[in-house]
């Protein structure tokens, strides 16, 4: 699917604005009336979202990214694993919005940023409109943790992972990183009863959409049923050949199920 034709711009603006204590560094693409935050995954990268913003319809929305701290455009500091680095990434995204002036939005968010979008719905839930997650996890389990550790020596990542990453931020950065936050998945395991963003799931009143590749070896299938199975509104697509990166695998329905979603009533 290629909407490019019809959108309004496909050109990311990138602004600085002071949030909170932190001068905050987000994207702008489109001038929609609806508007879309985004919340990006470990290592997070405007890349991530490149399906999104390319192929969204810039008459129909705006499109707002922002880097939790540590990540992308968001350094220095280094990123912060110590305990509650979800909850303050959720307070900063909608503290963001709340500078921006913007009152009602729907929230989008994969990987670790679905975990940090689902926190977010439930402290505004008086501004979303609805919930957008995919490739996510409410909690961790051990066997989830042995496979985050097959992935600690990110010079074994496959080339197309690797090599971004390794040129955005440096080798350095990302091992240490990543190092951090399998270890802040650790720690949640021993020390939180696995408890990602779990209590957070029966405060969640948006409508939701859950999207999960039946073939996701970083977060498998159980954690999307789950999710379904404890967000009261919500509606699960399972695409069945799917793995973690369905924006960029399986485009064209996921933006024909994104769009649908946002644009049908709830």
């Amino acid at each position: 699917m290629d909407q490019r034709s019809t959108a309004v711009s496909t050109e990311l603006i990138s602004t600085k604005i002071k949030v909170k204590d932190f001068e905050i560094n987000y994207y702008k693409v489109g001038n929609g009336p609806q508007k879309l935050l985004l919340f990006p995954g470990v290592l997070g990268q405007i890349s991530d979202f490149t399906p999104l913003t390319e192929n969204l319809d810039g008459k129909k929305y705006t499109i707002y990214i922002c880097d939790p701290i540590g990540y992308g455009s968001n350094r220095p500091p280094n990123r912060d694993f110590s305990p509650g680095f979800l909850d303050r990434d959720a307070d900063y995204a909608i503290a963001l919005m709340e500078t921006l002036g913007i009152d009602r939005y729907s929230m989008l968010g994969w990987c670790n940023g679905g975990c940090t979008a689902m926190i977010a719905a439930t402290r505004a839930a008086d501004r979303v409109d609805k919930l957008v997650v995919w490739s996510c996890n409410a909690y961790v389990t051990g066997k989830d943790l042995d496979f985050y550790e097959t992935t600690r020596n990110v010079s074994d990542w496959p080339a197309g992972r690797r090599l971004p990453q390794f040129g955005f931020y440096g080798e350095k950065y990302v091992s240490d990183t990543w190092s951090g936050w399998i270890d802040a998945f650790r720690k949640i395991l021993d020390e939180h009863d696995g408890d990602v963003c779990r209590s957070a799931l029966a405060k969640i009143d948006a409508p939701t959409l859950i999207m999960h590749g039946a073939k996701d070896e970083f977060v498998p299938l159980e954690h999307g049923v789950y999710l379904h199975e404890n967000i009261k509104r919500s509606t699960l697509e399972i695409f069945p050949d799917g793995r973690h990166i369905l924006q960029f695998t399986y485009t064209e329905k996921f933006i024909s199920t994104v769009d649908n979603f946002l644009t049908t009533r709830a």
